[in-house]
């Protein structure tokens, strides 16, 4: 017997090997090990047969899997991600399943059904939750795509908890998508009528043996309901009813590795191939799910009134061009802290940019230290005495003596989130200061203590970036300090402004979520940005109206769709000349095609990041299949040529 094995490995052709002694056990879709090119490598079986096929290269060396961890549906969800994201369908297969190797199985399917009884949730809904959710419910295994549009805290996740108990009910599955780890804790606490044998917890902080154990018994039925990160798409459920996609709107639904899918590109396929449900919930949903929610590619439910009627948020501007001195802190900002903390409740503190300043300089000289690797500057972390590329991971000592001049005036400019703490604990000595960054945050252990200080009032101050502004409903946090939101502004993005509005709203939506009023102040430089004034009034329809005649100005989606491909190299020549050539393939097949548009060849606005020179081009068009059709020729043509490496990411969320 020959089996046809997919080789983990980004290589197109499949290859056929003697099964040999395992010719009696082997199944179809179980992993096995092999030898290839002369090394041993994980491959996956798709075909046994009792002749072998072309590229036979030799026998099997054995089987990783007792049983099949792969499936047919699974397979042609595959096959769509390789088509549409251009790589290889090995890419994609091993894309979707974890890594494990050892499945202990707790529970039979049969034991469960037996034991679990009907679950009965005693929740009263608004009028307005009412009709959101009874449209929902009815479209039920509809394929039906809802865009659940409800202002901060109008109660979407009560819908939700609804409709879970619903599909549980039915002895349906379904799956909860959340765009941060730090947002789990949270949700599996407002989930905890779900008896925990039916419930799985699936992320990346997870080790591999847990992640598969979690795989096997959502493919056994064990799993019926799953809250979980990005990854979480790919579980091998038979009979999923609904997706629900909290905060549609955040960019971790993007992966920004080969394949770089998207989320809401796959729920979309999923729900016309599968006839799954869908909602996609946000406070600030993105300008192209609210445009198709508008054209009635999506139906659009709006929440527009606060569950509770005290939620109201006062909202003032810090001018910061109108403060004397360099102060990291204003007056104002100090005022309300200090009120706040003496009435015993909690204060966040949103900045976006992690480490104690943005870089340092010599004030004698003028040298900034530079990443070796990268064309950007090194960031200072005081805590760690480094200086820090944010992109390859270079480290260096920081020194008080700059290494040109040998003169001892460095200097630190810009601020993050280490020098607000520091700052804070200086001022704030006798409370608890907590950062939350990528720096402060390793394990998920760090963001089961973060929500659980905060739920029980062990915290008086949180200063973080986004990963604070994002879903935390924490009753005792009454005042919300955003500083400087302008920072994503100067990125040269087209999502810029979107992101800006994004992190203003959800940010000030933290304060004022319970029956007290609450206080939000929005320190800047710059008080008149569209995107800034429309999300301190927390008015999505203003920013809105106001964006989508930006983006059909500018030719960005949703009126146009876009591919990026990026070509990476240590040879900036090489760069070029593939760059070139990709150019010359493109502009032949969109020649003479209406609506269509073709950067030049451009270096990235990141030019280097570790040690590779990056050169892009845009390609826009309103034919979405003309794309496929491009990235196919790019990638067949010019792929595998030495020392070049082709990005394609379509649909982007950034162009850095």
């Amino acid at each position: 017997m020959f089996a046809e094995i997919l080789i983990n490995l980004p290589v197109e052709s499949t290859f056929w090997y003697d099964l040999g002694d395992f010719s009696s056990k082997a199944k179809k879709y179980e992993r096995v090990r092999v030898v290839f090119s002369g090394e041993e490598a994980e491959g996956i079986i798709v075909n046994i047969s009792d002749e072998p096929g072309p590229n036979k290269l030799g026998k099997i060396i054995s089987l990783i899997d007792k049983e099949p961890v792969f499936s047919d549906e699974q397979m042609e969800f595959a096959r769509f991600i390789s088509e549409y994201y251009t790589c290889t369908l090995s890419e994609a297969v091993f894309l979707m399943i974890p890594k494990g190797v050892r499945y202990s199985r707790k529970v039979e399917p049969e034991d469960l059904k037996r034991e679990l009884k009907f679950i009965d949730l005693d929740i009263k809904l608004t009028e307005e939750q009412e009709i959101a959710y009874s449209r929902i419910k009815d479209s039920l295994g509809s394929g039906k795509i809802f865009l659940l549009y409800g202002v901060t805290g109008s109660g979407k996740t009560e819908i939700y908890r609804k409709l879970v108990q619903d599909v549980l009910n039915r002895g349906r599955s379904c799956l909860l998508l959340v765009p941060e780890i730090s947002l789990t804790p949270q949700l599996v606490d407002r989930f905890s009528f779900v008896p925990k044998e039916i419930l799985g917890v699936y992320h990346s902080k997870l080790t591999d043996s847990e992640r598969f154990n979690i795989y096997m018994d959502v493919m056994k039925g064990i799993k019926k309901f799953v809250i979980g990160a990005r990854s979480s798409i790919f579980l091998p459920f038979n009979d999923l009813e609904l997706i629900i996609v909290d905060e549609e709107h955040e960019t971790s639904y993007k992966s920004s590795s080969t394949p770089r899918y998207s989320i809401r590109d796959l729920v979309r396929w999923l729900s016309r191939k599968r006839n799954i449900t869908t909602v996609l919930g946000s406070a600030t949903p993105l300008v192209e799910s609210y445009y198709r929610g508008l054209n009635g590619e999506y139906e659009l439910l709006k929440l527009l009134n606060r569950y509770s009627r005290y939620q109201e948020i006062e909202v003032e501007f810090v001018d910061m061009k109108k403060e004397k001195g360099n102060t990291v802190l204003s007056p104002k900002v100090l005022y309300e802290i200090t009120n706040k903390l003496k009435e015993n409740e909690q204060v966040l503190i949103f900045i976006n940019r992690r480490g104690y300043s943005q870089f340092v300089m010599c004030e004698n000289c003028g040298y900034v230290p530079s990443c070796p690797n990268c064309d950007v500057s090194l960031t200072y972390h005081k805590y760690k005495s480094s200086l820090e590329c944010h992109h390859c991971g270079y480290k260096e000592r920081y020194s008080e003596v700059c290494k040109v001049c040998k003169s001892s005036r460095v200097k630190e400019v810009g601020l993050g989130t280490e020098k607000v703490e520091d700052v804070l604990r200086n001022v704030f000595h006798k409370y608890k200061v907590r950062r939350v960054d990528m720096d402060s945050m390793k394990g998920k252990e760090s963001y089961d203590s973060l929500y659980k200080e905060l739920k029980d009032g062990n915290l008086d101050i949180v200063v973080g970036t986004q990963i604070i502004a994002k879903g935390i409903d924490i009753p005792g946090i009454n005042l919300v300090c955003v500083f400087y939101p302008e920072f994503s502004l100067r990125l040269p993005d087209f999502y810029a402004s979107e992101r800006t509005f994004f992190l203003v709203s959800q940010a000030i939506g933290r304060a004022g979520r319970r029956e007290k009023k609450g206080k939000a102040i929005i320190q800047t430089y710059d008080t008149e940005h569209y995107s800034i004034t429309t999300g301190v009034k927390q008015n999505y329809e203003e920013f809105y109206n106001e964006e989508i005649k930006r983006r059909e100005n500018f030719r960005y989606p949703p009126f146009y769709y876009i591919t990026r491909f990026i070509f990476r190299s240590e040879e900036e020549k090489k760069c070029l000349e593939i760059g070139n050539a990709a150019r010359i393939i493109i502009e032949g097949i969109a020649f003479k095609k209406g609506d269509t548009f073709v950067s030049p060849l451009l270096p990235a606005p990141i030019r280097k990041i570790s040690k590779n020179y990056r050169y892009q081009i845009i390609v826009k068009t309103r034919d979405e299949e003309l794309l496929t059709t491009i990235q196919k020729a790019v990638y067949r043509e010019l792929r595998g040529r030495k020392g070049v490496y082709i990005e394609i990411d379509r649909n982007p969320i950034n162009i850095l």
